[in-house]
This record gives structure tokens, sequence and C-alpha cells, in this order.
């Protein structure tokens, strides 16, 4: 199952950074399984389209410095996989991908709870369903009418979430989700 690459964490582990960044599932490009925690977070430096973006957009909301030294960042679902399969690891038919989705949700909300960060920040639907979190305050402002921006809490963390920024998210949306966040923080 980890002919994709296995990597639960994107970033060293904190306790109590003031953010956590919540996403799916990483790409399917890096074949590698993680062996210890990188050293430093991913989104800092790295040059995937997501991660360009989210630099960009941090920048913007004044939240550069939060994201150097106080931003944690891990996936629901640790097997990489490219992203024309991720809808087959969501699916609850039985099978290793079921039994590796529930591993890794279980493990990602005890890192969550131990983390106790500030806010949450989670990107795209699939990665907040994994979780649970039921969404309050929805609004959806694409042309496809996708849910762009809500609000609510997870075991009592307030979570945001925003669009998944590879894949269409309006700029304002998405600088709106960073300065809810630096709100919260």
């Amino acid at each position: 199952m980890t002919k994709h690459g296995l990597s639960p964490l994107y970033g060293p582990l904190t306790v109590n950074p003031d953010v956590a960044i919540i996403t799916f599932q990483g790409g399917g490009d890096d074949n590698r399984v993680q062996t210890r925690p990188p050293e430093r977070l991913l989104y800092v430096d790295d040059d995937h389209k997501f991660g360009r973006t989210f630099r960009k957009y941090m920048q913007e909301a004044g939240l550069h410095e939060t994201l150097v030294k106080r931003t944690v960042a891990h996936a629901t679902v640790f097997p990489q996989a490219p992203t024309q399969d991720a809808a087959s690891w969501v699916r609850s038919t039985p099978g290793p991908k079921t039994e590796w989705r529930k591993f890794s949700k279980r493990w990602a909300e005890r890192l969550l709870e131990a983390q106790s960060s500030k806010v949450l920040l989670f990107f795209g639907e699939k990665a907040s369903r994994v979780i649970g979190v039921q969404w309050t305050a929805q609004e959806r402002n694409t042309k496809q009418n996708h849910l762009t921006f809500a609000r609510s809490e997870w075991r009592g963390i307030p979570a945001i979430y925003c669009h998944h920024l590879s894949i269409g998210c309006p700029r304002t949306e998405a600088i709106r989700c960073m300065r809810e966040v630096k709100s919260l923080i």
C-alpha cells in the first residue's frame, strides 16, 4: 500500500503551535516512506503549487513568521497517492485503503489533541470529512459552488476551512481564511 510513499508529517513535531495545517493526502510523486519527522515545515520552501501559493497568502495576511516558526502540518491519510486516486481513499469499501484511512485518522486525531494548536486550518473537504468536522458559517464563493470558507471547532479547538489552494481557491477567499486564522491566534 506504500507504493506511492508514506508521509504522516509535513514538518517537525511541536506542542502548542499557533496553527496546524490539515490536508487530506500528499501527492504521489514521492515514493519515500517517512521514518522521522522533517526538520522544518515543508511549506516554508517547497516548490509545489500548494506550498508556493500558501506562502504567498500567509505573507499577505501577515502570517509569515507564524508559518516559519509556529505552524505544524500533516495529512489525515498517510499513504500518498496521485490526485486522481484521492477519491478511492475516501470510499468505505472494505480493504487496505479503508484500513489505512482508519489508522491514519486515529493517529491524526491523537496528534492534533496532543499538539493543542490554537487553530486548525483545513484545506479541502476530504481532510475535514476524515476528521469529522461539522462546519458552520459555510460559504460557497466559486463558479462551481465549492465550499470556500467555513468556521467550526474540533474538540474545543477553533477550526477554519479553506478550499484547497491547488484546485482553484479564489485568492480573495484564501486571504480571508488566512486573516481569520490570524484573528484566532
